[in-house]
């Protein structure tokens, strides 16, 4: 049908609006156009009602031409609009996908601020951010804060960006397409972390994308794009000629991709890398579980020690610095690895019969610094750090052979394996026995007045396996948990087991008890930053801390007891302010007048202790009017402290702040 004349009609009745109604019977091109409508008007109802309205207004009949006018343009307005079409040459194809939904249910209001945090600079952003992400998550799905998520992977503050890639990374494959619009091959970090993002999503399935962005790729961008490739085992023969012609992270990222390759072991190429240079190929299979990759580590292991007995027996006792620094390599490749050589690896190891006997320079018995689950800054014999790797492996893969293996040596060798021995416990038998077994080890004759060096170890030992238990609120249950560090990514690996009935209530009283000493610094993970042997540790009242199981009326009763009296008597410790809230314990009348008399104040710590200590409020207000008075008698003095301050803040208190 041809709508020329409508559209005719239409501009000339637009004209007409801007000339004036009273004009209307005057315009012959408007009578003309009117007239190329009767042929329309005899084929459709809707078209005969528009010609006749036309006809009226150019046939100088009736009086209320302007309403007459509008009805007219409105109705063949209307008519166009439904009838309209676009089309362009060439063959039809579907469109690509938006990347999500639209729109979201979220009012404009709660995006705003994001959008603001995302698009601005200012101090705040990371906080409001992260904590938004926190408490309401499915927000960020939204398909209107995608393309400023996506470009928050180059935001100035690393952690920030690193928390949107991994955000990003648990999306569909619907955020493909604005992942990859604009994607600069040669680019930096950002660039970077798109690619990371792309492959959390896709897998193997964005293959042809990874080859093709490569071509072009340079630095960084390239190392991960190379890494990439690991999702299929179409690459590997691709992967080895990298691994021979790329130099630096770009030759690393491709060992680190065939390591990591799925569906093959590989172990022919690893086998070559093994016999080459043992320690630097060990490294590329440290967090590997398959038996394959396994008994090429224990070999080369057990081809170390041959060695070094052969060099004891020609009566050469010296551990040069560079056999050193390749058994730990080999040592600390050992993790998650449960093969039947290996076990025999960790038996030989055990008795630190053969390096027990060497030294090194100048005279210094061999030792390893401090690994996983030895106390910070310690250097112990190479049974201890055996026991260590062992406890690793365990947390990492749980193999049934290495638990058996952690009992078996514990048996053998008595405290040096008590830390395997006890995760293994926790993670497999009853509670009361778990127990039963391993707590009264701190005390099997009495908590001693001066701790001997054994029950220092024992006490050290236990605890550091506690420092890695802690309370999930999402699960509802206790798990032990470590970060591993690994190397590929230069990120940590988180491994988190429940323990398999919780905590006897025994614990708690014995590792409160007053005479038991409360030192020590335990580790908790490998720091992926410096990525050595070294990581982050933490101390007895956070380990405790940690335990709080808010459910557990009983638990949380002996350790609000533990806490408050630490609070009572540390100098102005405000830590335990809201761990004594999470205990529930509301027993700390007087805390905070005992807290200003021990220690330097300002009126910003007293606002913060009564906002956190767990009080009715009749009680914060007996406490701030105590304050009152002490301030006022001069012996005590709060920095910052006038009437109209206090006056506002006992307001606050009296509204239940």
């Amino acid at each position: 049908m041809n709508l020329n004349p409508l559209y005719e009609l239409k501009e000339r009745l637009e004209s007409a609006m801007i000339a004036g109604v009273s004009l209307l019977s005057e315009d012959f091109r408007l009578a003309r156009a009117v007239g190329q409508m009767e042929p329309l008007a005899k084929a459709s109802p809707v078209f005969q009602k528009i010609y006749q309205g036309a006809q009226s207004l150019v046939s100088g009949e009736g009086t209320d031409k302007s309403d007459v006018l509008l009805d007219v343009l409105a109705l063949a307005d209307a008519v166009l609009t439904t009838q309209a079409a676009v089309a362009v040459e060439g063959p039809v194809e579907p469109l690509a996908a938006a990347g999500g939904p639209v729109r979201s249910d979220a009012p404009y209001s709660q995006l705003a601020p994001i959008l603001e945090a995302l698009t601005t600079t200012g101090s705040g952003h990371y906080s409001l951010i992260v904590d938004t992400h926190d408490r309401n998550p499915g927000i960020f799905s939204d398909y209107r804060l995608k393309p400023y998520l996506i470009a928050g992977l180059n935001a100035g503050y690393t952690e920030l960006a690193e928390r949107m890639e991994e955000w990003l990374g648990q999306e569909d494959g619907s955020l493909l397409p604005l992942l990859k619009d604009g994607f600069d091959p040669k680019g930096k970090k950002e660039m970077v972390r798109r690619v990371h993002v792309v492959e959390a999503i896709a897998g193997a399935g964005e293959n042809g994308w990874y080859l093709s962005q490569l071509e072009e790729a340079e630095k960084d961008v390239r190392a991960a794009l190379i890494q990439a490739l690991r999702h299929t085992q179409e690459n590997r023969e691709a992967l080895i000629a990298l691994s021979k012609s790329e130099k630096g992270n770009c030759k690393k990222a491709a060992m680190w991709a065939l390591a990591k390759m799925e569906g093959t072991q590989n172990l022919d190429f690893w086998e070559a890398q093994m016999k080459k240079k043992p320690d630097t190929a060990a490294k590329y299979l440290a967090l590997a579980t398959d038996d394959g990759r396994s008994e090429l580590v224990a070999q080369a292991i057990m081809d170390a020690l041959d060695k070094l007995q052969a060099q004891l027996g020609d009566g050469d006792r010296l551990l040069s610095a560079k056999d050193h620094s390749k058994l730990l390599s080999l040592f600390s490749s050992m993790v998650g690895k449960a093969s039947p050589k290996m076990l025999d690896a960790y038996r030989r190891l055990a008795s630190d019969s053969l390096l027990g006997q060497m030294e090194m320079e100048k005279g210094q018995p061999v030792q390893f610094l401090g690994n996983s689950l030895l106390e910070k800054d310690m250097d112990m014999p190479v049974s201890h750090f055996i026991a260590g790797m062992l406890a690793e492996s365990i947390l990492w893969c749980m193999d049934s052979r290495l638990l058996s293996l952690a009992g078996e040596l514990y048996q053998s060798y008595g405290d040096t394996f008590l830390k395997p021995a006890l995760i293994t416990a926790l993670l497999t038998a009853p509670q009361e026995e778990v127990y039963n077994a391993f707590a009264t080890r701190l005390a099997e004759e009495g908590i001693p007045q001066k701790e001997t060096a054994r029950q220092k170890q024992l006490r050290l030992g236990i605890m550091e396996v506690f420092a890695l238990i802690s309370w999930d609120k999402a699960r509802q249950q206790y798990v032990i948990s470590y970060n591993f560090l690994d190397e590929s990514k230069g990120k940590q690996a988180t491994s988190s087991r429940p323990i398999q009935e919780g905590l006897h209530p025994g614990w708690f009283e014995i590792l409160t008890d007053p005479k038991i000493k409360k030192s020590g610094a335990f580790c908790i993970s490998k720091d992926a930053k410096i990525q050595d042997y070294y990581g982050y540790y933490t101390d007895w009242d956070t380990v405790l801390a940690n335990l709080i199981n808010p459910q557990n009326q009983r638990d949380c009763q002996v350790l609000g007891e533990y806490f408050y009296k630490r609070a009572y008597t540390a100098a102005n410790d405000m830590r335990y302010y809201p761990l004594l809230r999470a205990c529930g314990y509301y027993q700390a009348k007087g805390l905070v007048v005992r807290s200003l008399k021990k220690g330097k104040n300002h009126f910003w710590n007293l606002e913060y202790m009564m906002k956190e200590i767990p009080l009715s409020t009749e009680d914060k207000l007996e406490e701030l009017e105590e304050v009152k008075k002490m301030v006022e008698g001069n012996s005590v003095r709060v920095t910052g402290w006038s009437e109209e301050k206090y006056q506002e803040l006992y307001t606050r208190v009296a509204k239940g702040m």
